[in-house]
Order: structure tokens, then C-alpha cells, then sequence
């Protein structure tokens, strides 16, 4: 018998600003080559769709630096303390943060991952795993325009920088992100990441890749008799939350 690929909708609520959204992500994307290597006679062709989430309403577009930022939150000894556990869950996915980068409002990058997802939807995960690089491993704010536009020009979304610098200037996918950032509240999602599958499946954080080839598992079996098709039903948790960022 010949390869029978079956499609799963994976929806990611998140935010630039989050680490274990970083994290949660890679995690996902390393158990769904795992899961498929276990399964090469029905592996699974998911349809990721990363959605908005505000995890810091009070950051403005301006700069500032994040170490600041969390000294002011936590104080320094915590803040410091976080830093150094951050550090070692980066480092066992390959990743090397930077601490002494600046923060912003992820409200531009939340546009742009809009737009991805209205026009080059197959490019949406792409983008959004160069803008969390960008922000947490090489330190640039989510709001900083060069970093956007070369973003989006390195995925075709746009023929020049001077395009996507007009199109920052504007107002398009605007009214899609906040009504995003709205329909989260609705659902009562307080943390992020926030992943929900066949739109009735959900869990939460930065779980773990053998947690997450566990979760498909056990998707795969139950949905295996109804195929694997989207569905409008509400959600249900699956499995237990993973490390995560609570706004």
C-alpha cells in the first residue's frame, strides 16, 4: 500500500515576546518528524496556523532593554535566577539567548505574521520561527522595522523593504490581530504557547517532544475513525500544561 497523508489543523496561540513559545514550537515541529518517521505509511501533514496573543499590553512600539524590563518585574536576583533557567532550556534545543537584548510591542510582528497567514499561509511558520530567533537569540526588539522587512522580504511576501516599510505604515491586518487578541481572552487562554488540535484538542507551554509525540498518538487514534478533518467543536484538554508565560 502507498502512502496515506493525513492532514491535522494545528492552531498556536502566542506572542514573539514568549520564550517557551519559542521553545513550544520547535518542540512540536521535532515530534511531528518523529511521529512521522514512526508512521511513514500514514504520517501526518499538519496545517499550522500561528494566532495572536498580547502578552504585554503595557509595551509600546519604543525600545527598551530587557534586562531592565525584568529587574523591574522580578527584581534582580529573580530575574537573574530566570535568565540562568532559560539559558539551559535554550541550550538543549541548540539555541543560545541573548539577555541583554531589547523588548518591545510584538503588536508589528503579530501584523505581519497576519498577513503571512492571509496570503502565503505555507510561509506563516517559517516567519514566525525567524521572528522569534530574531527577538530572543539575536536580541532585536519584535517592533524593529529593518528586521521586519527583511524578514518578509526573505520570504516573499514582498518584492522590497521600501513595500513593507509602507505597509508597516499602514493599518492592514490591524483590526484581524486585535480581534485575535480578543478571541483569546474569549477563550480564556492565560498563557502561552497554546496549541489546539483538530480544533478540539488543547494543550498548553513548552511540554516536551516525547509529550508531544504522545499527544499526536493518541489524537491520531481518536480521530482515526472520523479521519482527520478540522472541527468547529469546542476545545478539551488532552494532556497536562508545559512550561508557559501567563500574561
Amino acid at each position: 500500500m502507498g502512502e496515506v497523508s493525513r492532514r491535522m489543523r494545528i492552531d498556536v496561540t502566542s506572542d514573539v515576546l514568549c520564550p517557551f513559545c519559542l521553545l513550544g514550537v520547535k518542540q512540536l515541529t521535532l515530534a511531528l518528524e518523529t511521529y512521522n518517521a514512526n508512521h511513514p505509511a500514514a504520517p501526518i501533514n499538519p496545517d499550522i496556523r500561528i494566532l495572536p496573543y498580547q502578552l504585554n499590553p503595557a509595551l509600546t512600539l519604543e525600545p527598551v532593554s530587557k534586562k531592565e524590563m525584568y529587574a523591574k518585574k522580578f527584581g534582580k536576583e529573580r530575574a537573574e535566577s530566570l535568565a540562568v533557567g532559560m539559558r539551559a532550556r535554550m541550550a538543549a534545543h541548540g539555541y543560545t539567548p541573548n539577555p541583554d537584548g531589547m523588548t518591545s510591542s510584538s503588536h508589528l510582528a503579530q501584523r505581519l505574521q497576519m498577513y503571512t497567514l492571509a496570503h502565503s499561509p505555507k510561509k506563516q511558520l517559517a516567519v514566525y520561527m525567524d521572528l522569534l530567533e530574531a527577538y530572543h537569540i539575536r536580541g532585536i526588539a519584535p517592533s524593529d522595522r529593518p528586521t521586519l522587512a527583511q524578514i518578509a522580504v526573505k520570504h516573499g511576501l514582498f518584492k522590497t523593504e521600501d513595500e513593507v516599510n509602507q505597509w508597516l505604515d499602514g493599518n492592514d491586518c490591524d483590526e484581524e490581530v486585535r480581534k485575535g487578541y480578543l478571541s483569546a481572552q474569549r477563550l480564556g487562554i492565560t498563557g502561552v504557547p497554546f496549541f489546539v488540535f483538530q480544533g478540539k484538542y488543547a494543550a498548553s507551554g513548552a511540554m516536551g517532544v516525547e509529550e508531544f509525540v504522545g499527544l499526536l498518538e493518541e489524537i491520531s487514534k481518536r480521530e482515526g475513525a472520523e479521519g482527520m478533518t478540522p472541527s468547529p467543536t469546542s476545545t478539551a484538554v488532552t494532556s497536562n500544561p508545559g512550561d508557559s508565560v501567563k500574561a
